[in-house]
This record gives C-alpha cells, sequence and structure tokens, in this order.
C-alpha cells in the first residue's frame, strides 16, 4: 500500500544531479522543511504553468502557501526564533549581503561561464518538457540572469572559449589539476613548459577571482573556525548560503573556476556546507534515498494546434467578461453618474448665488429692436450710395 500523500509539498526546478532542484530558492526551501520538519513534506517536479509560471512554490494541503505564510503552517518551527532582536537584524544584514553579491557569481558559473550552461544547466532546465516551452522557458530564465549580469559586468566575463575552441580548453585545465583521494583537486606538479598558463593569464585578466575573493573574504571572516553563523545551530541565514555552496559545489561543473577557489581558498566556507549538509541529510546526502520524489503532476502536451485555440479561447473570454455585468456594478456605476452630476449642479448653483456668473434675459422685444437698428442703418447705407451716385452724374454734365 502506497504511503499518504503529506500535507506539505515543495514544488521546484528540475533536477541538476546530484542536486534535487537547479535553482538556489529550491534547494533552501528543501533545506528549511527538512530541517524544522523531516518526514512530514514531500518533494516534487513543478509544472511551469502553475503559479503564474514561477518556481518553486509550496503546497499546503494543495493549497499555495506564499513565502510570507510560511511561517503560519502547523508545527513549523521558526529556526530564528531563539535569535535575539540585534541577533536578528544581523541575520537580515548577511541574507541581505548573500543576495546582493554571492548569487551574482553563482549565476555567472551557472548561466555565463563556457560551457557549464549548454553542456549542464540547459538540459537540466529542459527536462520533462515539450517543444515549444522546451525551447522558450531556458532561455526566458536565462535571458532574466543576463540582464542582471550585464548590469553587474559579469555575463560574457573569462572562462573557457566556445566553439571549437572548447575541447583544447578543457583539456588545458584537466592537465593543470588532478584528482586526489575523496574526489579532491591539486594542482599538477608538471604538465609541461605551457600547462596552465593560457588559462591563468585570462583570469588575471578578467579578474573573476579578485572578484569573488571581495566577496568571499567576508563569509570566511564571519564564520571563522565557528559551526553556524549564530551558535551550534543553523538559521536561515546558514541555509542561504548554504544554497547558493551546494550549486556551487555539488554538480560537476565542466568549468570548474569558481569551485576550485572555494576548495582551494576558502575551507571554513566548504566546512560550512559539508557540515549543513550531514545534519540534514546524514551520510547519504543528495542521494534519492534522502529525498523521495512525489511523481510530478500530470502534464498537458501543448501543441501548435493548442496555442492556437488558447488565443481564440482567451479572446472569446475577454469579450463574454465585458458583456457580463453584474447588479452590484451597474448600482454603482449610476450611484457614479448621480455623483458627478449632484457635484456640477452645486458647483452651478454656487456660482450663481455668489454673483461670479451672472444670467441675463433677453426678451423677444429687444431682437425685434434689434433688427429694426439694423434695417434702418442698411436704408441709410443705401441714400448714402445714391447721393454719391446723383453727385458724379451732376459732375459729369458740367
Amino acid at each position: 500500500m502506497s504511503s499518504p500523500k503529506p500535507g506539505i509539498i515543495v514544488y521546484t526546478t528540475p533536477p541538476l544531479h546530484p542536486l534535487p532542484a537547479s535553482d538556489a530558492e529550491s534547494i533552501y526551501l528543501v533545506a528549511l522543511f527538512q530541517l524544522v520538519c523531516p518526514g512530514r513534506w514531500g518533494l516534487s517536479t513543478g509544472d511551469w504553468s502553475v503559479n503564474g509560471g514561477k518556481l518553486p512554490y509550496v503546497t499546503h494541503l494543495d493549497r499555495l502557501v506564499t513565502t510570507s505564510q510560511l511561517k503560519s503552517l502547523p508545527s513549523l518551527e521558526d529556526p530564528d526564533e531563539r535569535l535575539s532582536a540585534t541577533d536578528r537584524g544581523e541575520c537580515l544584514c548577511w541574507k541581505a549581503y548573500i543576495e546582493g553579491q554571492l548569487i551574482d557569481l553563482v549565476n555567472h558559473t551557472l548561466y555565463s561561464l563556457p560551457p557549464n550552461y549548454p553542456t549542464l544547466l540547459g538540459p537540466a532546465l529542459s527536462t520533462d518538457l515539450s517543444w515549444p516551452q522546451s525551447s522558450y522557458i531556458p532561455q526566458r530564465i536565462r535571458g532574466l540572469i543576463k540582464e542582471r549580469l550585464q548590469h553587474v559586468g559579469l555575463w560574457g566575463v573569462g572562462g573557457l572559449n566556445t566553439g571549437d575552441a572548447w575541447e583544447e580548453d578543457q583539456k588545458r585545465q584537466n592537465e593543470a589539476f588532478v584528482a586526489g583521494p575523496g574526489g579532491t583537486l591539486a594542482p599538477r606538479a608538471w604538465s609541461g613548459w605551457r600547462a596552465g598558463r593560457e588559462l591563468e593569464e585570462r583570469r588575471r585578466r578578467f579578474g573573476e577571482e579578485e572578484r569573488a575573493k571581495a566577496v568571499l573574504d567576508p563569509l570566511e571572516r564571519r564564520l571563522g573556525s565557528g559551526m553556524y553563523f549564530f551558535g551550534d545551530s543553523p538559521t536561515t541565514v546558514d541555509l542561504f548560503l548554504f544554497s547558493q555552496l551546494a550549486l556551487l559545489l555539488a554538480p560537476s561543473w565542466p568549468n570548474q573556476l569558481l569551485p576550485t577557489l572555494l576548495k582551494f581558498s576558502y575551507p571554513a566556507l566548504v566546512a560550512h556546507h559539508d557540515r549543513v549538509l550531514s545534519l540534514l541529510f546524514g551520510a547519504v546526502g543528495w542521494s534519492h534515498t534522502a529525498l523521495a520524489r512525489l511523481p510530478a503532476p500530470p502534464r498537458k502536451t501543448i501543441g501548435i494546434w493548442d496555442e492556437v485555440q488558447s488565443w481564440f479561447r482567451a479572446s472569446g473570454a475577454k469579450e463574454a467578461e465585458k458583456s457580463k455585468q453584474s447588479e452590484k456594478d451597474k448600482s454603482l456605476r449610476k450611484g457614479r453618474w448621480a455623483w458627478y452630476a449632484t457635484a456640477i449642479g452645486s458647483m452651478a448653483v454656487y456660482l450663481i448665488w455668489s454673483g461670479l456668473v451672472t444670467v441675463e434675459y433677453v426678451g423677444l422685444g429687444g431682437a425685434e429692436q434689434d433688427d429694426e437698428v439694423e434695417e434702418d442703418e442698411a436704408e441709410e447705407l443705401q441714400e448714402v450710395i445714391v447721393l454719391e451716385v446723383v453727385d458724379d452724374e451732376d459732375d459729369e454734365a458740367e
């Protein structure tokens, strides 16, 4: 017999092996629910056509729950509840720092640094999507990230070459490091006179590592030798940082520029990631046994004819909405017009009563007198013309 469906379900973006999702917000929600209510929530891949095309989202008893409503869910404890007012303020500051600085570096690795997107992330985002969604949705997400990275000057910066030169660059990068026990990487002692020199020159030219160090150094100093940001148990800022680091350290990115920098230069950040991962999922880590995914909701295959029909249905629905008016709307419209008429009438009465505007009445007698005056003026004009003609004739006779 199948297990009952959990009340809380997190619908995430498509998985990015070995992660359960391909974005930091989904990983944050997964870590949050695993920390505060393990075993009482479920995980599923969301449908882009639900929730206005935004993933991830959370449902409770099949009802959508916004991020601000998460604390009101039953049996859900707030990890920040034990913090003092000062610590809460500091927690918000570090969240803002991570969101404003670290996220750009992570998105640069995922979406801009070649060839990570076309070889790994792009195919993951297209999982279980039919055409034309498989072509539109991943590119739309990348376009939004591109606008942000262009604004901060990180789009298209550094990394490996694209096209035919990519294989050669990848070969040089692989030769520059050797895999040690446990999957760790170490610089190769000797692999030729020019081994890795081109990649090192490219890094120095674009300044990627210097920019990353400026962002990661404050986080490394804040953690220091402590287990978490505040005491010996994680808070939301720990989960916030963990979701960003997991995207860099867990997948096997073709271009390991930022992950390699983390592993060799920031042991406190790597240890923090490993500590949170072990606390949440134990020794199994990101395995499927720790995160059993629920069946994804059925998706309707959308074709070209379905798209055309949706246009006609949308236009017909708009016309029907316009023609359908409730009695309440009609009464409100009548009330508005009555108010306008009352306001205009009151203004007119005030202007007349105050003397600012005067109204004069002209009867028919006055109109007849005006007509008689006009006729007299016309007759006088004709007499003047006749006299001038007579004078002209007398002058000619003389």
